[in-house]
């Protein structure tokens, strides 16, 4: 799912990263039903505490261009320089709360 990211925080070992979905099939929806581009934010959770749930936030985080030209040394870091920034990330995650 292509997103724009707005905000990433992370609380208690759980990283809640709140963003816009850019994808062409939401671009296209909001075209047909008018809807002015109201853009609905789409929360993901992460829980670090779950082993495939970490390796996956990890990897992502790896492949991030913000990550690695700030040259993050820290989770902390590295969650907040993808904020802003236009990733692809799994639907897998994404919270329907």
């Amino acid at each position: 799912m292509l997103i724009e990211i707005i905000s990433v925080h992370c609380q208690a070992g759980i990283v809640h990263i709140t963003a816009l979905d850019i994808s062409e099939e939401n671009l296209q929806r909001i075209e047909r039903v008018r809807d002015d581009f109201n853009n609905v934010e789409i929360n993901f959770v992460f829980d670090t505490h779950n082993r495939t749930s970490l390796q996956y936030l990890y990897s992502w985080l790896k492949r991030q261009k913000s990550v690695k030209t700030n040259n993050c040394s820290t989770w902390g870091e590295a969650l907040h320089s993808v904020e802003g920034t236009i990733s692809t990330i799994s639907a897998k995650y994404r919270s329907w709360d």
